[in-house]
C-alpha cells in the first residue's frame, strides 16, 4: 500500500471504492478499441493535478564545504511541500536550459518551475502513447498524464535522471 504524506489524499478514496470484477470475453463481444484502459486512482477528474497543490517561490543553492556557492536560481517555482533538497536537486539537476539565455526554455533559456519540469515530461510520454497506440483513445492518455504527473507531483513516483534530463527536449 502507497504511504501518503498528511493532507494528501488520492481522489478514489473520496468515493466508496469497489472491488474489481473479471469479466469474460465471450466470442460475440466486440473490442471496442485496442489498447490499454485505465481508472483514475490519485488524481482529481475536476481539478488538475498541478492545481491540486500549493507552490511557493524559492531559492535553490548549494554550496561546497567552504560554504562559496556553486548554483543557485532564484525565484523557482515549487510545491510547498518539497523539502529543500528536493528543490535543489530538481532545480540543479533537472531544470532544462541555460540561465544565462533567461528563462524562456523554448529558446534555450532555463525552466524556472517545477510545472514544466514535470509536464515537459509526463506530456510528452503520454503523447508518445497515445502516438503509437498503447492507449485505447486521447481520453485514456490524458487521464495516464494527469495520474502521472499527480504521482510524480506529490513525489510517489519519479523518473531516472536520464528521463529528466532527455524527455520532452527536442520532440
Amino acid at each position: 500500500m502507497i504511504q501518503l504524506k498528511p493532507g494528501i489524499q488520492p481522489a478514489a478514496l473520496n468515493e466508496s471504492s469497489k472491488p474489481a470484477v473479471r469479466r469474460k470475453r465471450g466470442s460475440g463481444d466486440k473490442q471496442k478499441s485496442s489498447g490499454l484502459h485505465f481508472e483514475r486512482v490519485f488524481s482529481d477528474p475536476a481539478v488538475k493535478p498541478f492545481d491540486q497543490v500549493e507552490w511557493e517561490r524559492r531559492t535553490a543553492e548549494i554550496t561546497d564545504d567552504s560554504g562559496r556557492v556553486i548554483f543557485k536560481q532564484e525565484n523557482v517555482e515549487v510545491p510547498r511541500s518539497w523539502s529543500e533538497l528536493a528543490t535543489k536537486i530538481a532545480v540543479s539537476k533537472y531544470f532544462y536550459g541555460d540561465i544565462a539565455n533567461g528563462t524562456d526554455p523554448y529558446k534555450s533559456g532555463r525552466e524556472t518551475s517545477v510545472r514544466q519540469l514535470i509536464h515537459r515530461v509526463t506530456r510528452t510520454i503520454a503523447d508518445w502513447g497515445l502516438k503509437d497506440g498503447y492507449f485505447a483513445d486521447a481520453e485514456t492518455a490524458e487521464l495516464f498524464y494527469d495520474e502521472l504527473t499527480w504521482l510524480c507531483l506529490n513525489q510517489h513516483g519519479a523518473f531516472n535522471s536520464p528521463v529528466w534530463f532527455n524527455v520532452g527536449l527536442y520532440h
